[in-house]
């Protein structure tokens, strides 16, 4: 089995500018046939359309506080040199607010075309969900604070390879690395590698116990650049 660099860790919080100062308000929660209520502020909770300078908008309730609270969607534009809108939003998050900010379950479309879909607590993804990158791969399982964190598997679309196991900080730490018709890792892992002690299991029935073992180029020297070898134990039919 080969190993692999880490695959980056989602951030689930977006950094692109999420309130203007300036913005239009159309309340659409009024009697049907009546025409929108239009203000330059939040004026009272209900349902409305926010637009807001930057072209940014949401579409969804509002509390007394003048805060998201309910189902929404936030679509984010950004306008081009000459300042025009574009057709389409750039990001989009749909789903449940709570006191402003993203909570309960919701999907975001990120600009670089990654998807989360899942359940969110204080603006981030928090609980159970599912994140489908650009180019395929899908990590399911669970977050905190916008990072994978508990049981969770990623599944690579290049090779159909899966990790799956317990995740910390974004990055596995104990699991399995099972390849498509060639057998699987189970042990320890650091930066998405197999690292300390585990064991190689093979489609023949062999199982070998070992260790991923640090080494220096030159001993005597402690920023030498350092390599990772498995040594195996002796290896028995399963």
């Amino acid at each position: 089995l080969s190993t692999k660099p880490a695959h980056p860790t989602p951030t689930h919080q977006h950094t692109m500018a999420d309130e203007d100062s300036n913005y239009t308000v159309e309340y659409t929660d009024v009697e049907e046939g009546a025409e929108p209520e239009v203000a330059k502020w939040v004026s009272r909770a209900g349902v409305c359309k926010i637009t807001y300078d930057s072209g940014c908008t949401y579409e969804g309730a509002v509390n007394e506080e003048k805060q998201k609270h309910g189902k929404g969607k936030y679509s984010w534009f950004v306008k081009d040199d000459e300042g025009e809108l574009p057709e389409s939003a750039s990001a989009t998050y749909d789903g449940d607010y709570k006191d402003g900010v993203k909570a309960g379950v919701g999907k975001m479309v990120y600009p670089n075309g990654d998807v989360y879909h899942g359940e969110w607590a204080g603006g981030a993804a928090e609980g159970t969900g599912c994140y489908t990158y650009k180019n395929g791969d899908i990590y399911t399982g669970t977050f905190k604070g916008g990072k994978k964190s508990g049981e969770g598997a990623y599944e690579f679309k290049s090779d159909l390879s899966i990790l799956k196991g317990q995740w910390v900080d974004g990055a596995l730490t104990t699991g399995e690395w099972a390849h498509k018709g060639a057998g699987s890792y189970t042990g320890s892992f650091a930066d998405g590698k197999p690292d300390g002690e585990g064991s190689y299991s093979f489609t023949s029935g062999i199982t070998m116990k070992g260790k991923m073992v640090a080494t220096s180029s030159d001993p005597d020297d402690e920023e030498a650049p350092k390599t990772t070898k498995w040594v195996g134990e002796p290896v028995f039919a399963a």
